[in-house]
């Protein structure tokens, strides 16, 4: 008796499964994994049912053995099917990822690069407009005889003079800022050396820069997108973790670039996941977008009043 009831609720479960299954395949759009897994489930409550059956009469027709084994066999051939099918699914959805992490990458050297772009046209805008303009006001004001004038007004002459060599050297920092002309003749190192003499000129932190790349050269995205990271994170340095020592090593090992940058300021807890820069600030963000435009990957550790390190991986090729 307990048998026969355990059968009739396996046979139960089983249909309602097949009856699920069917009902299923309009919804996967008649798939063909999805119908074949669904055959499937129909023979083995069919052959649930026949088992069940067998407990109450025994047919004459065919053997029970017989009609058991012929069901198994089609149920592991659609069920090999089904999973084939599956199989090939997923090999598509791969690709379509891959695809979609091509595109997304695209997508973004695309922006930077238009970044880049813009700002090397703002920089040449600046530099060859208003460059002169700023140079022609101060020549002419230097042509000025301050020896016919009173002390007062001489005064002001020095004054605009000054402030006129002032906006020259303020308009080639915001130039070079812009569009580094030190990055793109002289490479990384060069570049790397004088923006940290600019951005720390009024500080007593230790900048330590050391690696292996010395002088040498590389695609001119990977240079720049470098560069814009570690003076992101210059400033973030300089502006919230109030550090006596930066050190930045980049190294090329093999066929990627490595990058080291620590400070022993002030740190921050990391409130999300480990690792990550989401969620801290457009400044994090834009490192991490440029970090990812190269397909390069980052490492962050950082805890309160232990600083911040970050390590960074950019294939070369």
């Amino acid at each position: 008796m307990l048998l026969k009831i355990a059968l009739l609720l396996s046979m139960l479960i089983q249909l309602g499964a097949a009856i699920t299954a069917v009902s299923l395949i309009r919804r996967t759009r008649f798939n063909v994994s999805w119908i074949l897994i669904s055959a499937g489930f129909v023979l083995m409550a069919l052959r649930r049912l026949f088992e069940f059956s067998t407990l109450f009469w025994e047919t004459q027709l065919v053997s029970k053995v017989e009609v058991e084994s012929w069901i198994g066999v089609m149920i592991s051939i659609l069920m090999l099917a089904g999973v084939i099918f599956i199989r090939q699914i997923f090999n598509l959805q791969d690709r379509i990822e891959l695809l979609r992490k091509e595109n997304e990458s695209r997508l973004l050297k695309a922006v930077i690069q238009g970044e880049e772009q813009a700002r090397q046209s703002i920089a040449r805008d600046l530099h060859d407009g208003l460059g002169p303009v700023l140079s022609s006001i101060k020549m002419t004001v230097s042509a000025i005889d301050t020896d016919e004038m009173d002390h007062s007004n001489q005064k002001m002459v020095e004054l605009t003079c000054k402030a006129t060599d002032e906006a020259i050297v303020a308009l080639k920092e915001i130039s070079n800022h812009l569009s580094p002309h030190l990055l793109k003749n002289y490479g990384l190192t060069k570049a790397l050396e004088a923006i940290a003499r600019q951005m720390l000129a009024n500080s007593s932190i230790d900048f330590k820069l050391s690696g292996n790349i010395d002088s040498k050269r590389f695609h001119y995205d990977i240079e720049t997108g470098l560069f814009r990271v570690i003076c992101e994170l210059l400033n973030n340095s300089l502006k919230h973790a109030r550090p006596q020592t930066i050190s930045v090593d980049i190294s090329e090992e093999g066929e990627h670039l490595k990058m080291a940058y620590s400070d022993d300021g002030a740190g921050f807890q990391m409130k999300d996941e480990p690792n990550s820069l989401r969620g801290k600030g457009m400044g994090f963000e834009n490192i991490r977008s440029r970090i990812k435009s190269m397909n390069g990957f980052y490492y962050l550790e950082s805890e309160p009043g232990k600083g911040m390190s970050i390590n960074i991986q950019i294939p070369l090729k």
